[in-house]
């Protein structure tokens, strides 16, 4: 009997160990970091968003169903390393310095550089930031361009822009500086804030891979056809259309 036993217990692990496998390979792991409106978000306990969207639209066409792992920013890239997640989505820039460790899509939006201040204290223009005390998201192009371009100035990088955002309101920074998406959306969302674009980053956001992986191929393929086919275009006009753009 407990010879019997002994080999159920063994076909059945088989048995889910397989049913795992199938479902695994049906899978796309996005790693996300739902702060980022109206990129990636929380709406009612679902995460939403342009780049949700479009994950979800590049796992239909592989195939797969998109699912999603939402993290810290910062944690994006060693999730990837790690094995956590397939591949990495949160308005992610392409840059030379995540280029040397990381494989990147083909770029699917291009991005700007905004300042968030309280109406009674603007800054809209590089020149002053000078001196202030900017927040920032950990680990963003945000923070490279500050530190970079920002020499006399207290940069202070924290986990998320909803915690910048919380820390301007509160006085313990002077500006805020995110995207210029993100500016209009906060900016939109916080009676007495406003912001402005103030600089062009050059680089344009993609889907993040381990070196190597074959799924970059493939996504660069489905992203070419979504363009094609007006498919992204239409996400933009979904996700930013109500957005109050300022010059």
């Amino acid at each position: 009997m407990k010879k019997y036993i002994t080999s159920l217990l063994v076909v059945s692990t088989f048995f889910f160990a397989g049913c795992n496998n199938k479902e695994s390979a049906n899978i796309l792991k996005f790693g996300t970091s739902a702060e980022y409106p109206p990129f990636e978000y929380y709406d009612h306990g679902e995460i939403k968003g342009f780049d949700i969207d479009l994950a979800k639209l590049v796992a239909k066409e592989l195939g797969k169903e998109a699912v999603f792992e939402n993290i810290q920013f910062s944690s994006i890239l060693p999730a990837l390393t790690g094995g956590q997640v397939d591949i990495g989505i949160a308005t992610i820039t392409i840059t030379e310095e995540r280029q040397q460790n990381f494989d990147f899509s083909e770029p699917y939006y291009n991005e700007n550089f905004a300042t968030l201040y309280k109406d009674e204290q603007p800054i809209t223009n590089k020149s002053q930031l000078s001196g202030k005390k900017i927040a920032c998201q950990l680990g963003s192009t945000m923070e490279i361009w500050l530190k970079a371009n920002i020499l006399k100035a207290e940069i202070i990088a924290v986990d998320h822009n909803n915690q910048a955002v919380e820390m301007l309101k509160a006085g313990n920074s002077d500006v805020v500086f995110v995207n210029g998406v993100q500016g209009a959306i906060f900016s939109k969302e916080n009676p007495g804030l406003s912001y402005a674009v103030i600089a062009e980053s050059g680089d344009g956001y993609g889907m993040a891979f381990n070196k190597g992986s074959p799924l970059k191929d493939k996504v660069n393929l489905v992203l070419k056809a979504l363009k094609a086919r007006g498919e992204i275009k239409k996400l933009e006009a979904k996700w930013m259309e109500n957005i109050e753009w300022k010059n």
